[in-house]
Order: C-alpha cells, then sequence, then structure tokens
C-alpha cells in the first residue's frame, strides 16, 4: 500500500478502538497520524494529537 501524507486514514489496532486520522509524515516503518477525533474512553487523547503507527495494513486502513 501506498501512503501519502494528508490521507485520511483510520488506525488501531485489530481487536481494539479504531480513531479517523490524517497522515502528517511517513517514515520506513512507521506513519505519524494526527487524529480527528477523541481516542479513549476517558478522553486521554484529545482532537488533534500526533501518535506513531506501524505502516501495516494491520493497524492503518485508507478511507478515502
Amino acid at each position: 500500500m501506498q501512503y501519502e501524507n494528508g490521507m485520511k486514514v483510520r488506525f488501531g489496532r485489530p481487536n481494539g478502538e479504531k480513531t479517523e486520522g490524517i497522515i502528517i509524515k511517513i517514515n520506513p516503518k512507521s506513519l505519524k497520524v494526527e487524529t480527528l477525533e477523541n481516542r479513549g474512553r476517558t478522553g486521554r487523547s484529545i482532537t488533534g494529537t500526533v501518535w506513531k503507527v506501524p505502516k501495516s495494513e494491520r493497524f492503518v486502513e485508507v478511507i478515502e
């Protein structure tokens, strides 16, 4: 899968919570994704937080 900056994605563990975000940086083995919504039941991660996500179709799904 080819990823590009600005792509809208849904990321998270296969059997866990999924969150929508936008790719802001692409590294050889991972992506930096800025969230578009809160993550966590208690809201511990607010909108706009940057997450480092493994570059794998198992953890990242392209929305658009």
